[in-house]
């Protein structure tokens, strides 16, 4: 078996990325031939050359070109990235060789996915956002701060203005998803799609084509198990993400300032202002290391996953619970299959400060329930721990069905 993991970046930006990268080191160790195409260098350190194909073009991103016109004729459509994959291509065997696609909004363009298409190479994507089927990816109407309930492409969703930067690039990403599924038929012509949580494909599945086969497999959480925090404080709750308008940090802001609580945030973005505006009494200490982050976790009374739009997954709520601290989290996102109302964490309605005050006025005057959802998320998470091993072997198993017909 050959696998062709394709992805823009050649090293970490997102958690797209982080999954891609991390995937292809474990699937050479399970004896996979494997190739690592990416766009944007440089490619990550830790994947091991002396396994690993790596094949990287060298292309800029859509933000970092440095011609404006020719980054948006490019993310359109991308014919150097088209050919250089197609380069690619003409030294495989098409009977043993799967072409596994994680990004390529972000330099590839839909150009490369449609090549191996076109040629007729097994493939299977990765659903990591919602860009294959919605032309801002995340059915996220940035103006309002509402879930999008239009159908992608009609002519009230071409004419609404719902884009995170303007008006014009709403209509740039438009024709971009224009030419995606009128030219190159995507995504009626992909067979093969894994998705990342029920929630997320319950919201694709309608948009992709009924004859499709599905499978699930978990992003992966690089954690050893360790002891459950047994002294969780009463009076801080930690939020670990993007500081960004849809992951609803201001939100949790008020209602720590509401309940009178420690609010710490881990994390960079463009609402930082804002979150101090709301309360300035909130904790901003930044990105921090891997060990940092898991530091105030274990430290908190909860994580608070207060998410606005969609998500496709919220993997610090499993990391949360992989260390026997539970989460509050929006009912309007993803995250919400991650734990269990009551059991192992708490839901709030989205987007509504009361009710995400009353969630944290739960655990603040009941210290015991904190400690008895934590550790119940901690058993209900190692029972069936989402690890790289586990991953790979799904990944696996999902080739070899489609490569099997």
């Amino acid at each position: 078996m050959h696998v062709i993991v394709v992805n823009d970046y050649g090293s970490v930006s997102g958690g797209a990325d982080h999954v891609a990268i991390t995937s292809v080191n474990a699937l050479a160790d399970a004896g996979i031939d494997v190739t690592f195409v990416s766009s944007v260098a440089p490619v990550d350190s830790s994947i091991d050359e002396s396994k690993v194909r790596i094949i990287n073009f060298g292309f800029d991103d859509l933000i970092s070109n440095p011609s404006r016109s020719i980054a948006a004729a490019n993310g359109l459509w991308d014919i150097r990235c088209a050919k250089r994959f197609g380069e690619v291509l003409d030294n495989c065997d098409i009977t043993n060789t799967i072409v596994h696609c994680h990004t390529w909004v972000k330099s590839l363009s839909a150009s490369v996915l449609n090549e191996s298409i076109r040629r007729g190479f097994k493939h299977v994507v990765t659903l990591h956002d919602y860009f294959l089927v919605c032309p801002n990816g995340g059915f996220y109407n940035y103006s309002t701060k509402t879930h999008c309930e239009l159908h992608p492409l009609s002519f009230k969703c071409t004419l609404t203005n719902c884009d995170s930067r303007n008006f014009y690039y709403k209509i740039w990403r438009s024709s971009r998803h224009f030419i995606q599924n009128k030219i190159a038929n995507l995504p009626s012509k992909i067979n093969n799609f894994i998705t990342v949580s029920e929630y997320s494909e319950n919201i694709l599945k309608p948009y992709l084509p009924h004859e499709a086969n599905f499978f699930r497999v978990r992003n992966s959480i690089d954690i050893d198990k360790v002891p459950p925090s047994s002294k969780l404080s009463t009076n801080k709750f930690t939020f670990v993400g993007r500081l960004s308008p849809e992951k609803g940090p201001v939100l949790f802001a008020k209602a720590a300032k509401n309940a009178n609580v420690e609010a710490i945030f881990v994390g960079q973005g463009p609402e930082s202002d804002a979150i101090r505006e709301a309360n300035n009494d909130a904790k901003l200490v930044g990105w921090m290391d891997r060990s940092a982050v898991r530091s105030y976790i274990r430290k908190s009374s909860a994580i608070v996953f207060p998410s606005i739009w969609h998500e496709t997954q919220g993997l610090v709520v499993s990391e949360a619970a992989a260390l026997g601290v539970p989460s509050i989290v929006s009912d309007g996102c993803a995250a919400k299959c991650s734990i269990k109302d009551g059991v192992t964490g708490l839901c709030f309605k989205s987007n509504n400060v009361e009710d995400l005050t009353k969630k944290i006025f739960q655990l603040k005057d009941d210290p015991q329930m904190a400690f008895q959802l934590g550790r119940q998320a901690y058993d209900k998470y190692w029972s069936n721990p989402a690890t790289i091993y586990t991953h790979v072997e799904d990944l696996i198993n999902c080739y070899k069905i489609i490569l099997s017909g």
